[in-house]
């Protein structure tokens, strides 16, 4: 019957008999819970609906969605499409379906609208590399999505911007109190960052980390006024919402760096650098506070920071310092300079273990 139909729709050139044969056939496939297809009728079945899928009307990309969308029995490529659809189409794909690629999550990470980014968020199957381009490029509504969804896994660099909002806005420090107290790896990670003395800690989550007393920060959060600004344990938090630079569409190292530069934490700088380099954080401290900038200049190129964060960091340096700016363009010459030679390359990833 099916073969039949297929061979029909080859036939038919007029768009609206071609649609209400999809429909049809749609649901047929759907329907025969007894025969599971092979990957063969997958495929056959999802090329045939991509050949015509621009010619389908909207009852019939809607049919495909409702029957197939949480489903195996599409390939990847007709459920990249199907996530292409406009939102209310294309949610269930977003959220729910188990063949949608990798790489159309990654894409809808970083270019979706904030609907889209919200479903990429409920799923089960993120990667590090999502979270951190989700926490980066999102609202907040999907960053309280993240955190309040137990499979999201994320990586040290998108815990690191977690606690730069959670510096100013209560509700994510409120989600990372909840989330410590339901995920394990999670509180985990919170207490090897407060072990490094991280100067990004909010000093209400710092203090409940070390009595073990997340449960009243939790409470106290909750039970606060959500309008205008707030207090807790003496620090006033707001409603506004702290920015993370993007590098390339992703949290990069470099883009936390400027993020720093920008909220003028050079302490959190400093402790960054530190934690990059496996150093203590007074030596690098003292590096940055010297007249040495030979010295200075080799210590960032191990950073791996590009010359434009170079030169936000002199920026930064001289105004934590009370220096005159004059030599940055001649220093960020030098640093271009050396950055192109061999023994220099771009991996900025760094890690929580190189405690100096």
């Amino acid at each position: 019957m099916i073969r039949e139909q297929l061979e029909q729709l080859a036939r038919i050139k007029e768009p609206e008999a071609r649609s209400k044969l999809i429909r049809t056939l749609v649901g047929e496939y759907a329907r025969s819970e007894e025969h599971e297809p092979t990957p063969v009728e997958r495929e056959l079945f999802s090329r045939i609906v991509l050949s015509v899928f621009d010619q389908l009307d909207r009852d019939a990309r809607y049919e495909l969605v409702v029957r197939l969308a949480k489903t195996d029995r599409i390939i990847a490529d007709l459920a990249d499409r199907l996530a292409q659809e406009d939102y209310a189409l294309s949610e269930p794909v977003i959220e729910c379906s188990p063949m949608i690629s990798q790489s159309a999550l990654m894409h809808l990470s970083k270019a979706g609208s904030n609907d889209k980014r919200l479903s990429v968020g409920r799923r089960e199957d993120l990667t590090e590399e999502m979270s951190d381009t989700l926490i980066a490029r999102s609202s907040r509504r999907v960053v309280h999505i993240l955190l309040n969804n137990p499979k999201v896994p994320f990586s040290v660099k998108g815990m690191l911007a977690l606690l730069i909002f959670a510096n100013t806005e209560v509700e994510v420090l409120a989600g990372m109190a909840n989330r410590a107290l339901k995920d394990e790896e999670f509180l985990e990670t919170l207490k090897l960052i407060l072990e490094t003395e991280c100067p990004l800690l909010p000093p209400p989550l710092k203090t409940a980390l070390e009595n073990d007393d997340l449960e009243r920060l939790a409470a106290a959060i909750g039970d606060l006024e959500r309008d205008g600004d707030i207090e807790i344990d003496g620090v006033r938090y707001s409603r506004h919402e702290a920015s993370i630079q993007i590098a390339n569409g992703e949290l990069s190292f470099d883009a936390i760096l400027r993020t720093l530069f920008e909220d003028e934490r050079i302490d959190a700088a400093i402790w960054l650098v530190a934690r990059k380099l496996n150093l203590s954080d007074e030596v690098v401290s003292e590096t940055l506070k010297s007249d040495a900038d030979g010295a200075i200049l080799r210590l960032m190129l191990q950073t791996g920071i590009d010359d434009k964060t170079y030169r936000d960091f002199l920026k930064a340096r001289c105004k934590w310092l009370d220096r005159n700016t004059r030599t940055i363009p001649e220093l960020v010459m030098r640093y271009k300079a050396e950055l192109k030679k061999p023994q220099y390359n771009s991996d900025t990833s760094f890690a929580l273990s190189a405690v100096g």
